[in-house]
């Protein structure tokens, strides 16, 4: 199993910008092209955002079925709000990626009343 230390990604502490989202998704992808187990450990983590969720993990779900992930990908040291944040944002990932159309009408009509 490869390891990913995500404090060593970001600066001071905190897991918060979407590049810093992307350079987590960019160590992850490999390991998940190859069919390898990673884990994210996220200890020393003070602070995490959805914004750096979305991309890091959020984007997984383009390309990887959620069962894909539940093998593959292991979230280690994550605190008791940290892991609803992922929970929340897996979820909204899981549903955007399964009707990406659907989801971009309703943003669509909601934005511009088109329909």
């Amino acid at each position: 199993m490869q390891r990913i230390v995500i404090n060593q990604l970001v600066t001071m502490k905190q897991a918060v910008t979407p590049d810093e989202g992307e350079l987590v998704y960019n160590e992850i992808l490999p390991f998940l092209q190859r069919g390898e187990t990673v884990a994210l450990d996220f200890s020393g983590i003070e602070l995490m955002t959805t914004a750096f969720l979305n991309v890091a993990i959020g984007s997984l779900y383009k390309n990887y079925s959620s069962e894909t992930l539940s093998r593959l990908l292991q979230l280690d040291n994550l605190s008791q709000g940290d892991a609803i944040r992922v929970k929340r944002v897996t979820d909204t990932a899981k549903s955007f990626y399964a009707n990406t159309q659907s989801f971009e009408h309703s943003v669509e009509n909601a934005i511009y009343g088109k329909d």
